[in-house]
């Protein structure tokens, strides 16, 4: 058996090979991010053995050129969390000092003694993996919508302030367009109630009242700024406001490219069917579980990647009573996006689902808060979810409610 450590740069890939016995079996080398390099690692593993059932390649990040061309050639890859990483490397040194060579050695060592920590790079089918990618970048572009908005704000405050009391929601469209058409108090106060009127209209805000409202803080004394500021200001608010007028745009592209790959999944109709979920969530629960139905037995480990069941720690035994030390905690390591999103789920659900809701309802009668209660019902939805996944089943409300009963039935004949 060959192990193989790869620690990756922008430009380059540090390599070790070791055998069973933790021997190196070539001098450690570097390979740079080009096709002839990869042609020369083929070549060298392929002069080891031809057999790639032999090999296990160990990388940090599952997200990678190499990654995606060495599966291609059937040597199975597989990632470690980086956290884990930073552990193991203690187990060599006493010191934090670290290189690229030593990490690469690590990482193939412990793929040597530490199977468990290894978890197998699967992209899934090319459908899959492409809902998995659309999703992702869809969700960072949502986080630098977020962070535009925030900014734009921030600048209207310093010299535009009444203009948060134009509209709710600055960010959009027709706040925009207003924006870029009235950057400052002065020009948009020379507007007439007629103009304001028509110019709503043509961005499709038919809200009398709105309009009125925007016409009658105009007609008031604005706050005084100093035209340098309002100079200055206004220039970094509409830079601000053309990229939020991209980004709107490029989000909706996304969405819509999501839907129409999702739909087309054969996934789709059976996370769809659950409540609250609809083609953005269902291109999202794709990428969570992918497409190899054998890669986990039950839905505990899904339950960790997304952050909602516990950290649970047994400490010792209690003598006098009988009973093990147990701690619970947070969990804090999990995929961060998805905890986000499995909430959301569950919060979503809420106003779908009479059995979600008593659930819900049911965990803030002992105390808990409103996040708690949605860790704990995205934990249970999560169980269903997986349930259904792996068993290709669409969710159906009632077979659930008559299960549910049948377990309490269960635990009071025991009783």
């Amino acid at each position: 058996m060959y192990y193989v450590g790869i620690d990756w740069a922008d430009r380059k890939y540090d390599l070790v090979i070791l055998d069973d016995r933790g021997n190196a079996v070539c001098p450690p080398f570097v390979i740079q991010k080009s096709e002839p390099d990869f042609t020369g690692l083929l070549l060298k593993l392929r002069k080891l053995s031809t057999d790639t059932d032999l090999f296990k390649i160990g990388i940090e990040t599952p997200h990678n050129l190499l990654v995606d061309t060495l599966p291609a050639w059937n040597y199975p890859v597989f990632s470690i969390h980086p956290s884990s990483m930073k552990s193991f490397r203690k187990r060599y040194r006493t010191t934090n000092a670290r290189d690229d060579v030593y990490d690469s050695f690590v990482l193939a060592d412990v793929m040597r003694t530490d199977k468990a920590c290894w978890r197998k790079v699967d992209h899934g089918s090319e459908q899959t993996r492409q809902l998995r990618l659309l999703v992702v970048d869809h969700h960072k572009l949502i986080q630098k919508q977020s962070m535009l908005q925030n900014a734009f704000r921030e600048a209207l405050k310093q010299f535009y302030p009444e203009y948060l009391d134009f509209f709710k929601d600055v960010a959009r469209p027709v706040s925009l367009a207003f924006f870029s058409a009235f950057p400052t108090f002065d020009k948009a106060a020379k507007l007439t109630s007629s103009q304001l009127r028509e110019f709503f209209k043509e961005h499709r805000l038919h809200s009398k009242k709105h309009s009125n409202n925007i016409y009658h803080i105009l007609r008031q004394t604005p706050i005084p700024v100093a035209e340098s500021v309002v100079a200055i200001k206004s220039i970094s608010a509409l830079t601000l406001a053309q990229q939020l007028v991209q980004i709107n745009h490029s989000i909706q592209m996304y969405e819509q490219t999501i839907q129409t790959h999702c739909h087309h999944h054969p996934d789709y109709a059976i996370f769809s069917s659950f409540p609250g979920i609809a083609s953005i969530s269902s291109a999202r629960l794709i990428a969570i579980f992918g497409d190899d139905r054998k890669l986990y037995e039950n839905g505990a480990p899904i339950q960790m990647i997304t952050g909602t069941c516990p950290v649970t720690e047994i400490t010792g035994k209690d003598k006098r009573r009988n009973k093990v030390h147990k701690i619970v905690y947070f969990r804090e390591g999990c995929n961060k996006f998805y905890r986000n999103f499995v909430y959301n789920i569950a919060f979503s659900s809420l106003t779908k689902s009479a059995w979600a809701k008593a659930y819900y309802d049911r965990h803030r009668k002992k105390g808990h808060t409103h996040p708690h209660a949605l860790r704990c019902l995205a934990n249970l939805q999560l169980k269903i979810l997986f349930a259904m996944w792996k068993n290709h089943t669409k969710f159906d409300e009632n077979i659930y409610l008559a299960q549910k009963t049948r377990h309490k039935l269960k635990e009071k004949s025991h009783v």
